[in-house]
């Protein structure tokens, strides 16, 4: 396992909400909502609450709004703050992964519960317009989920995700919304966090195991696990994992020595 601790320029601010890739290259919110980038010396302000954000691409970020007076609370901007989609991305958001052009969206329970629209759907899909065009909950209505715990890019224009509900491992494409349904090896059932590295499917944060990696191929069903000291993760992409600190994160592969 190798870890990298990258630290932010920082002043009198922390870190509020941060995403990276298994390279690095971030997007911050500092608690002073400024928007930081790994690739950007000025920061970004745009004078409003903001709860989330993600990179998109070269030239597009997403970020999401805290109390917003709209309904409409996730913005898809440029790196100049120009506005080119608002649209309502939900409040009760777990996660969200980008997959070419479309965006992912993983909601917790208290928004499946409640009932409304995208989070009742436990797992969502947008286009780079805002709309939404799968709903898992939707097209299932007789085994829904009720808390989506992780989603991952699988490659090939897929992802897989699961939760509390059926506790399957749902691998989803992104290109005609065709799924198929994997049983879970028992010690992953729980896992709070996952990526994915070719046929490999790295859990973390499980039921009965907070720290442990655990490395499934869906493929050969091979199975281990390796031992860490780490809680709380988040996923990136290509078995790559990370944990924020205040002025900080630290990326971690499990896989590599």
């Amino acid at each position: 396992m190798t870890t990298k601790t990258i630290e932010l320029d920082l002043f009198q601010e922390n870190i509020k909400h941060l995403s990276t890739d298994e390279l690095g290259n971030f997007i911050a919110i500092t608690s002073r909502n400024r928007i930081v980038l790994s690739d950007r010396t000025i920061p970004l302000e745009l004078g409003v609450d903001i709860v989330m954000a993600k990179i998109i691409n070269e030239e597009k970020i997403l970020i999401v709004l805290h109390h917003s007076t709209s309904i409409e609370n996730a913005l898809i901007i440029d790196y100049t703050g120009r506005s080119y989609a608002r649209f309502n991305i939900g409040t009760s958001i777990n996660d969200i992964k980008i997959n070419g052009k479309k965006i992912i969206v993983s909601y917790f329970d208290e928004g499946v519960l409640r009932g409304d629209k995208p989070d009742c759907d436990a797992l969502a899909v947008f286009n780079h317009k805002g709309e939404q065009v799968f709903g898992f909950n939707s097209g299932n209505v007789q085994n829904p989920l009720i808390d989506c715990y992780c989603a991952a890019n699988l490659g090939n224009g897929k992802i897989v995700f699961n939760g509390y509900g059926n506790f399957l491992l749902q691998e989803l494409d992104l290109n005609n919304f065709n799924l198929a349904s994997y049983k879970i090896p028992p010690l992953c059932i729980g896992a709070r966090s996952v990526s994915a590295k070719a046929d490999n499917i790295i859990f973390h944060s499980t039921y009965e195991d907070k720290t442990s990696f655990f490395i499934w191929n869906l493929q050969t069903d091979e199975f281990y696990s390796i031992d860490s000291e780490f809680k709380n993760l988040q996923s990136t992409e290509n078995g790559i994992f990370y944990q924020v600190n205040r002025k900080s994160f630290t990326i971690i592969n499990p896989l590599e020595s």
